[in-house]
């Protein structure tokens, strides 16, 4: 078991910038469904802590780099997917990582130290455990930094999963996001805050636009309406190699609610009528929409074969 470091935290003291760093001890890594719920997890049992300089990050040496990336609309599955694959004890997958967001949110910084810093977060929350494959899977608005991403791990394969853009749309609406609210983002989503239909609206089409200049080999696009039977396409694309029991454990993860702790059986909710400033709203968004499933539509035909 990895008894590595990790670093849970940006943060300050004086004019200094810092990284807080959080030790395990025995505790199984990432076991709940995102990072922040292991990091307050560890917290409340007086897991040890200490401070490093920020530029120390550069310094992390690598023990190998990601087996995976999963990028997300939001709303769309994707913390399913990393549920699976964290049913498989090699795996590590941290989720939604909040140091990585703090990074992404700074402004100010140094690019030709960005960078390489990120770079060395991204290393240090994988750990250095022998045997075992980590997963990065990212916040949704991530993806407006997908250029930087890749190109920080060329040789790390990626996943996109979306959803019918309805109801991603309904699902913000009715419970807004944690970024919806975050000023220090609103640059990047053109000015202003995701803070009404229209708005969380030209986010997702940016969401649902990012990937496209990217698109490679290393991508593979998952439906929503795909999953939880897509695992095993994921896995393969992720070049991993899982005996019986490690397959059935990812479909046993797949019953149950991916975003509760333990075995909470998952109810799908029911669309919602669809209103005319919705309706209008979506426009953009069903093009989008229509062309991710005609990209995934040659991918989908060479799984089969």
């Amino acid at each position: 078991m990895s008894t590595d470091w990790i670093p849970c935290e940006l943060t300050t003291a004086g004019q200094r910038s810092l990284v807080r760093w959080i030790h395990p001890g025995a505790k199984p890594l990432f076991t709940e469904p995102f990072f922040r719920q292991t990091i307050d997890a560890l917290v409340q049992a007086n897991a040890v802590q200490k401070l490093t300089p920020l530029e120390a990050l550069a310094e992390v040496a690598p023990a190998k780099a990601p087996a995976g990336f999963i990028f997300h609309v939001s709303r769309c599955g994707s913390t399913l997917v990393s549920r699976s694959l964290a049913g498989i004890p090699r795996h590590r997958v941290v989720s939604e990582p909040a140091p990585v967001n703090q990074w992404l949110l700074a402004h100010g910084r140094d690019p030709q130290a960005k960078w390489p810093q990120l770079k060395g977060l991204i290393h240090a929350l994988c750990g250095t455990a022998a045997g075992v494959d980590c997963f990065i899977k990212f916040t949704s608005w991530n993806l407006l930094h997908l250029q930087q991403l890749l190109a920080l791990f060329p040789a790390t394969p990626w996943v996109f999963v979306y959803r019918d853009p309805v109801d991603v749309l309904q699902s913000l609406v009715a419970r807004p996001p944690r970024w919806a609210a975050l000023s220090q983002l609103a640059p990047a989503l053109g000015g202003h805050q995701a803070d009404g239909l229209q708005a969380l609206a030209q986010v997702l089409q940016r969401l649902f636009a990012a990937p496209l200049p990217h698109w490679s080999g290393r991508a593979l696009a998952i439906n929503y309406a795909q999953l939880p039977g897509a695992m095993a396409d994921i896995a393969e694309h992720f070049g991993l190699r899982l005996d019986a029991a490690e397959q059935a454990s990812m479909v046993h993860v797949a019953q149950y609610d991916a975003k509760q702790a333990g075995e909470v059986p998952f109810r799908p909710r029911e669309r919602a009528p669809v209103s005319d400033t919705m309706a209008s709203a979506m426009a953009p968004l069903n093009l989008l929409w229509d062309q991710w499933e005609a990209m995934r539509a040659p991918s989908e035909a060479l799984h089969a074969h």
